[in-house]
């Protein structure tokens, strides 16, 4: 009988197929073709209920064109023997750029990387800037916010 453990590891294998395959508009029959399975055992996969093994999930991450760790990207090792999954919400958009993000950094073009980085650190100064002013509203903001407007 599989431990707690294994079962949120596969779940969450699973549940990263699962996502690829809509986003990538792949049916579950299409799949299983492709693995040399039935249909019903890739949606077995996909909720975890059965182990898949790593052969399978290699030809799925090629079929795919991911690397075998985007199953795998978001597992942390907290203990030497107690692997848990960070439970992000999935999202297709933020992997996407993810990915694009990693092409980038791998292909070590300094100005690339300046480019990305000034992006990201202006985008996120904005954020910080707009969540500081939701805490600390201006005296004005404050008036309307109250409807106290004398």
């Amino acid at each position: 009988m599989p431990r707690n453990k294994d079962i949120d590891l596969f779940k969450h294998i699973g549940l990263k197929i699962r996502n690829k395959r809509k986003e990538l508009k792949i049916t579950q029959e299409k799949l299983a073709e492709m693995v040399d399975v039935d249909y019903v055992q890739i949606y077995h996969y996909e909720i975890g209920r059965s182990k898949i093994p790593i052969d399978y999930l290699l030809k799925i991450a090629k079929f795919f064109d991911v690397d075998i760790y985007y199953f795998l990207g978001d597992i942390k090792k907290e203990k030497r023997d107690n692997i848990s999954v960070i439970n992000y919400p999935s999202n297709p958009e933020l992997e996407k750029r993810v990915m694009m993000l990693k092409e980038i950094y791998e292909n070590k073009s300094e100005d690339l990387i300046a480019v990305v980085n000034t992006g990201i650190e202006n985008v996120y100064s904005a954020l910080k800037k707009q969540n500081k002013q939701k805490r600390n509203p201006s005296p004005v903001q404050k008036k309307r916010l109250t409807g106290n407007n004398k």
